[in-house]
């Protein structure tokens, strides 16, 4: 007995099946599923519609988040939304944030960092779809990550002996015991990140400087120079590879013979250029720094004067004033702080006004405010005071924070040295506002410096890590110049 595979018959029948039947059996099949399908889609569509918006997905870099302001996170949803303002949006641990809302996203904006190694909430509440009034609620939770920070650890010069161990530029983060040595040299002056390379300033043996550029694998290239000299305030742009420095030759050195002349150093390109002056010469300042966010640089002269100058020459330089010291840099790239033998003022150079920083007054002491820092959130600083009081001839040193719109400004203290003698040398503050890294020197009466030839420290020097928000130590590490 044979069985035909590719026949077919009528089941009524028995009659072989015509072309007209299979037609209506695939016809019959594929409505049945053109159904089925549409079913199912009406099905997800009254789900979607029925229970409102779901989030889909969220995004946020959990890095960038604490370093810079204006950082975002991205909800995604199954459906175009209904405009969500900011009152809707609740962040645990809180933090002021802006929404925007588009087609199917909600963008939320940390108007300043967050905090490090901290996990975030962030509640949606009352979110709708344009047309309906069904109510969702959206729930997203991240992690973020802790910043690194470098410092730089001299090793000093043991008596009797000729040699002594390499200064080291170290890695570290204050939630972490833990340090790396990121680039070591017998002598290491100063340094500055600059993405993920870092340059540095080192002292040879004829006690000039040499500049080099030391990859993320520790490897260090060295760097064109405008001749033998000696490098101070190196600093880094934040929105070029761009470094500056002043240089000045050391003497009986040949070529052209600089004194405190503002260069420029391009990364990507290898060149090194002066900046222009109002004369169109090559400018010597006493000190300078980048803006932050901008190309301008402000450069203060041997006469006082400040100028702001695009180093682009798409502008001519702009005289802001004379003031003696040049201190501080705003993280907005729009205010600096500058003062005189009175007193300290934040110039605004967006608006061209000029606000005076008065300290508060304690009985019996005469206050003075000898530094300043700008919070990256807000318009707060922290401010280093130092009281004289005149029946016992002390001088108490302090950090305060201030906060508060101009003219009703209030202030917090933050920190006061601990041992009686201990000195406060500088300070800086996290790029998120949480930490305050304090350059101390124990004891002042018994400091010994380490001798170099420019930017010498005292062997002893320790920097302190404070938490911004409590006052509390979190840890304290020798070395010098913490930088984010």
């Amino acid at each position: 007995m044979s069985t035909d595979w590719g026949s077919s018959t009528d089941q009524r029948s028995g009659a072989p099946a015509g072309p007209e039947t299979t037609d209506r059996r695939f016809r019959r099949t594929l409505a049945a599923l053109l159904v089925g399908l549409l079913l199912l889609c009406l099905g997800l569509v009254a789900v979607n519609v029925l229970n409102g918006p779901r989030l889909t997905g969220s995004t946020v870099d959990t890095t960038a988040v604490v370093s810079q302001a204006n950082q975002r996170l991205v909800l995604e949803t199954n459906q175009q939304l209904a405009e969500v303002d900011a009152d809707q949006v609740q962040i645990n641990p809180p933090s002021p944030v802006q929404v925007q809302t588009v087609n199917d996203t909600i963008v939320i904006v940390f108007s300043q960092p967050l905090a490090y190694d901290t996990a975030y909430t962030v509640d949606v509440a009352g979110v709708t779809g344009p047309f309906d009034d069904r109510v969702s609620e959206l729930s997203a939770s991240f992690h973020t990550d802790e910043a690194p920070l470098f410092l730089l650890n001299r090793s000093p010069a043991l008596p009797g002996e000729t040699t002594k161990q390499p200064d080291r530029v170290i890695r570290t983060a204050i939630g972490d015991a833990e340090t790396d040595t990121v680039f070591s040299a017998p002598y290491i002056q100063a340094f500055v990140p600059i993405g993920d390379e870092l340059v540095v300033v080192t002292l040879a043996d004829d006690l000039s400087n040499r500049l080099s550029l030391v990859g993320a694998d520790g490897v260090a290239a060295e760097l064109t120079l405008p001749g033998t000299g000696t490098v101070r305030e190196l600093q880094a742009s934040t929105v070029s590879s761009t470094i500056g420095f002043r240089f000045s030759s050391l003497p009986g050195a040949t070529g052209e013979v600089y004194d405190n002349t503002l260069f420029l150093l391009d990364l990507t390109r290898g060149t090194v250029d002066t900046v222009a002056g109002l004369d169109g010469q090559p400018v010597q300042a006493i000190s300078w720094g980048f803006m932050a966010r901008r190309a301008e640089i402000v450069v203060q002269l041997f006469d006082t004067t400040l100028l702001l100058i695009d180093p682009t020459g798409r502008a001519e330089p702009i005289p802001i004033g004379q003031f003696p010291n040049l201190t501080a840099f705003a993280p907005d790239g729009l205010r600096i702080a500058v003062s005189d033998q009175a007193s300290q003022y934040v110039l605004d150079l967006s608006r061209g006004t000029e606000e005076a920083i008065v300290p508060q007054t304690v009985a019996g002491t005469t206050p003075y405010t000898a530094e300043l820092r700008f919070l990256t959130g807000g318009e707060g600083y922290v401010q280093r005071v130092a009281e004289f009081d005149q029946s016992s001839g002390r001088v108490r040193q302090y950090l305060t924070l201030v906060t508060g719109a101009p003219g009703a400004e209030s202030s917090r203290l933050v920190y006061e040295p601990v041992l009686a003698n201990e000195t406060i040398v500088g300070f800086g503050i996290s790029p998120n506002d949480q930490y305050l890294a304090v350059q101390t020197v124990p004891n002042r009466n018994t400091q010994v410096s380490d001798g170099y030839p420019v930017e010498p420290q005292a062997t002893t020097a320790t920097t302190v890590f404070v938490d911004l928000a409590t006052g509390g130590i979190t840890r304290s590490i020798v070395g010098i110049d913490a930088t984010w």
